[in-house]
């Protein structure tokens, strides 16, 4: 018994097939991929909360970072002669 092979294309073996053994969807786990995206509205939220912005460049980090910056440079004017 035979299963179908991925039919993406190695760039080297003279671009023959991938050998390894396909999904579903024509391709190995490597070049198509396990899952298609959330299904369940838990797993959508999940997604739509871990792609909110945060860290370096969100509205709260930059705001402080200005803030910070006119502080700085309010001091260096009170301290000229």
């Amino acid at each position: 018994m035979s299963s179908r092979e991925c039919g993406a294309k190695a760039k080297t073996n003279n671009h023959q097939p991938y050998r390894q053994p396909a999904m579903a969807n024509g391709r190995c786990r490597f070049h198509g991929g396990k899952s298609c995206g959330a299904q369940t509205k838990e797993g959508k939220e999940k997604v739509k909360s871990a792609n909110t912005k945060h860290g370096f460049y969100s509205a709260e980090s930059i705001a402080m970072r200005k803030y910070a910056r006119s502080l700085i440079k309010a001091s260096y004017e009170t301290m000229k002669f």
